[in-house]
């Protein structure tokens, strides 16, 4: 009982051990993501917001394809969250793409630069990064925000104030052909971390209200790139033009391929062992010369037919053959059979044999061996 008890204790200890070494040296580390991901529920991704989103009825799907790429029909948004880099190329897709009748929503700290668009920036002094008053509609009144960016828009013909504090514009909208561009300085209030801090949600999210079809968040400046394949150069209607067509051929390649039914001839004897082997033995017969062993095989297989039909041992000679033959034959066959064993003697013991012979020596046989076969 005590070495039981013994036993028992050093194994407790011994699992308590392991599972306090194995935490100190191989302590589970979360993996530090990128911040603004669209799946990150760390303090600096925007899951929360989406998450929001997606249970107010909002399709919320990630893009992760070059801007041109974006879907070409109207009513879709696009989020982009503090990108890494916005060429001048990308932004005249977006413009492109806004100006179709979708809305941008660009969210950056940073003043970036867009040609032909009245964002002009303007650099407070000062430490930026305090509680401030909020205003704009549809806030409804002042709100406490903190923003920790030190630009402002300038006030600027065809640019329409969202919000904005006593230093100046904080986020601003402009219309663009039948879409619209949205352009605020305060990224880090759609953090999980900052969203429910102050007035961040409040100042935000009535702007996120649209019925649009679909809102994309770009992942693609974050990293998260989805390269399109090889078909991707092709239009869809080609694409799936040729995939019909394929599937046409395949069923086709098939039904000519695919055997229906049972097979009664053997496939080798109608690929490789059909006629053209047999005229292969023969001429190779000919060429040699080996009518007499040509006819000795055929003799050979009517033996071993009288074998099994009769009992008749192979190596019979012609009476005991011709008596076996006489109990189940008629006389005609009897005697068609005896003339068969004479030509076959004079084959044997003769100094040359014809092909002419040979023939006429099967045709006969044939007869026999037809006989035998019906026995």
């Amino acid at each position: 009982m005590n070495s039981l008890r013994t036993y028992r204790v050093g194994i407790s200890v011994a699992i308590v051990l392991l599972v306090v070494v194995g935490w100190f040296i191989v302590k589970p580390v979360a993996t530090k993501q990128p911040p603004y991901l669209a799946a990150s529920a760390q303090p600096d991704g925007i899951k929360a917001v989406l998450l929001l989103l997606e249970e107010k009825g909002s399709r919320v799907k990630e893009w992760r394809q070059p801007t041109h790429l974006l879907p070409t029909s109207s009513g879709q948004a696009l989020l982009v969250v503090e990108p890494d880099n916005l060429t001048e190329n990308e932004q005249d897709d977006l413009l492109a793409w806004a100006s179709d009748g979708n809305d941008l929503f660009v969210f950056s700290e940073r003043a970036i630069h867009w040609a032909d668009l009245p964002f002009e920036p303007k650099y407070m002094e000062g430490n930026g990064n305090r509680e401030r008053n909020i205003q704009g509609q549809p806030l409804g009144g002042a709100m406490m925000g903190k923003a920790k960016t030190r630009v402002r828009w300038k006030e600027a013909e065809g640019l329409e104030p969202l919000f904005y504090d006593d230093q100046g514009i904080l986020a601003g909208k402009v219309e663009v052909g039948a879409g619209s561009i949205s352009y605020f300085l305060v990224p880090d209030w759609l953090t999980n971390q900052k969203i429910a801090e102050l007035s961040h949600f409040e100042a935000v999210w009535p702007h996120l209200q649209k019925s649009w079809s679909v809102i994309w968040v770009d992942e693609y400046h974050h990293g998260m790139q989805e390269k399109p394949g090889l078909l991707a150069i092709y239009p869809g209607w080609l694409v799936a033009a040729f995939v019909q067509l394929a599937l046409v051929l395949l069923l086709f390649v098939w039904w000519k391929g695919k055997r229906f039914g049972p097979v009664y001839t053997l496939r080798e004897w109608t690929v490789r062992r059909g006629d053209e082997t047999l005229l292969a033995v023969s001429s190779w017969y000919e060429r040699r010369r080996l009518a007499r062993d040509a006819l000795a095989h055929r003799e050979a297989y009517m033996r071993q037919l009288m074998h099994d039909r009769w009992g008749v041992h192979q190596k019979a000679d012609r009476a005991e053959i011709l008596r076996c033959a006489g109990l189940r034959w008629s006389e005609q066959e009897v005697t068609k059979l005896a003339r068969l064993l004479d030509r076959l003697e004079q084959a044997r013991s003769g100094t040359g044999y014809s092909a002419k012979r040979l023939l006429a020596d099967s045709l006969l046989l044939d007869e026999i061996i037809t006989l035998l076969m019906k026995e």
